[in-house]
């Protein structure tokens, strides 16, 4: 039981950002109404579309009134995290695959589409905490689309449900891969990859979205963050905000906070009569500009977060953020109030909220300076970060206050192109391993490293460090580096490395 919810935790952190996208091309819209329909539907006007579709005379594609209802029911709730809307509209699912099983079956489409909305429906339910209901969806998405493509082998939109799911599936540390194997769920990252690829070659109907998709896995399972900004080079003009929380999450992933807060500056203040819709973008503008060290717009952000959000997650997140804004403004009093509330508001399951959760842990308050530091090579702010590195070295730091300055230098050096000075610091802290147990700052050291070597071209020694990531047993990150470092050794297996 506590395997089995563990590993659909896991499932459901790494699948959140990339289930959420239309498989729609804005160049393919043949008629004004068609494009006002993809337009609401992913500009998250959640009612507008609604009528919208209810009202249109012409399909997108075979039985698209039914999935773009869907995905609009399914977007709402990804957004607003509303528990009353989500028992109000969960009963759709049914309906909807209901009017699938009544239409055509010899159409490849009619098992394409009850694959994805199977799979979005299984997303939401993870999300809202629905775990055996989330499950059962889960592997219902992976049957219908396996028997979609033995019947329609070359039908290649099979190919977005299947590759993604392989690669969500393959993502799964190795501990927990028999939990998937028990329900007859098979992953393979790179498989997966080259059937996202093959989507993105040749069908241009779903281009948008399999670029997406591309660039988030690129950035958040691969760390490859170039390649996943290429992904998104040709779609930033007139976004939908669908496309620019999408966009400004793999900015975020890869340390280019100025970027996203631009676009999510710019989608608030275009969109500012629909609060129901903004509360995420006011937590991901708010991470940016906490970052960047703008400390009273970032509290302004996350208190406009706070006091919108309907769900849970990033709750505990945003309000030690407060409290930290408030320190580093002076506000002593607000300060001790705010991180007294943080560390008794609830834990959700959301990555932050558990980094957010070890931060507020110990008795003892964290070295405020190398927060500061840590946050500013977050957002890529690595000029403010060497400034505050050079002045917090002539502070007397504790032995694992000096330990953790050297992982941070290192992680600036690397983010900052200084593989030689970075691949030194790294060093350093592998070799004062005993002195850091409890920390991840030893196997992430070993996982970038691994990353310096394969861009060296150095792939002997990369899969030794990405294996030297695998040993370590316990510290508060081993699911996410094992995961990595268990991909990028499959997908040098795959090349032939």
């Amino acid at each position: 039981m506590k395997n089995k919810r563990s590993i659909l935790k896991w499932i459901s952190l790494i699948a959140y950002p990339f289930f959420m996208l239309c498989p729609i091309q804005k160049a393919n819209a043949q008629t004004n109404k068609e494009a006002l329909i993809y337009k609401q539907v992913l500009q998250l006007n959640f009612e507008a579309s609604r009528k919208a579709i209810q009202n249109t005379e012409k399909e997108l594609f075979p039985s698209s009134e039914i999935y773009l209802n869907n995905l609009n029911d399914v977007l709402e709730l990804v957004f607003t995290e509303d528990v009353t809307r989500f028992e109000a509209l969960q009963v759709n699912e049914e309906k909807r695959l209901e009017e699938l099983s009544r239409l055509d079956k010899s159409s490849p489409y009619t098992g394409f589409l009850a694959a994805e909305i199977k799979l979005q429906w299984a997303f939401v339910k993870l999300k809202f905490n629905k775990t055996w209901s989330g499950v059962w969806s889960l592997r219902s998405a992976y049957k219908l689309i396996k028997e979609n493509i033995e019947t329609h082998p070359n039908f290649n939109l099979n190919y977005k449900t299947m590759g993604l799911l392989h690669v969500i599936f393959g993502a799964v540390p190795d501990n927990q891969q028999w939990v998937l194997s028990i329900l007859g769920l098979e992953g393979d990252v790179a498989l997966g990859l080259k059937e996202l690829v093959r989507i993105d070659d040749r069908e241009s109907l779903f281009k948008t979205e399999t670029n997406l998709i591309s660039a988030l896995i690129q950035s958040y399972l691969l760390e490859d963050h170039a390649h996943a900004l290429e992904k998104l080079s040709s779609s930033h003009e007139k976004q939908t905000l669908a496309e620019v929380y999408v966009s400004s999450l793999v900015y975020m992933k890869a340390h280019k906070a100025a970027n996203a807060s631009v676009l999510l500056q710019q989608a608030i203040t275009e969109t500012n009569d629909r609060n129901q819709v903004l509360p995420l973008f006011h937590y991901l503008l708010a991470e940016g500009q906490f970052q960047k060290g703008d400390h009273l717009s970032s509290k302004k952000n996350y208190l406009l977060f706070q006091n919108n959000s309907k769900g849970l997650n990033h709750k505990k997140d945003a309000q030690m953020k407060i409290a930290l804004c408030d320190f580093y403004l002076g506000n002593k009093k607000e300060f001790e109030q705010g991180w007294q509330l943080a560390k008794t508001t609830k834990t959700s399951e959301a990555e932050a909220d558990k980094n957010a959760e070890k931060i507020l842990e110990p008795k003892d308050l964290p070295n405020f300076e190398l927060l500061k530091i840590r946050y500013a090579i977050d957002g890529g702010f690595y000029s403010m970060a060497n400034s505050l590195i050079e002045q917090i070295e002539s502070s007397p730091l504790r032995p694992g206050e000096q330990l953790e300055l050297a992982y941070r230098k290192a992680r600036n050096a690397h983010l900052s192109g200084q593989l030689k000075e970075a691949s030194g610091y790294y060093e350093q802290v592998i070799n004062n391993n005993q002195k850091l147990t409890a920390t991840y700052f030893v196997p992430n050291s070993f996982l970038q490293i691994a990353y310096i070597k394969l861009t060296q071209r150095d792939t002997s020694e990369a899969i030794i460090y990405f294996n030297k990531v695998l040993e370590f047993k316990r510290h508060p990150y081993k699911n996410s580096l094992d995961s990595k470092a268990k991909i990028a050794l499959e997908t040098i297996n795959f090349a032939g490395g």
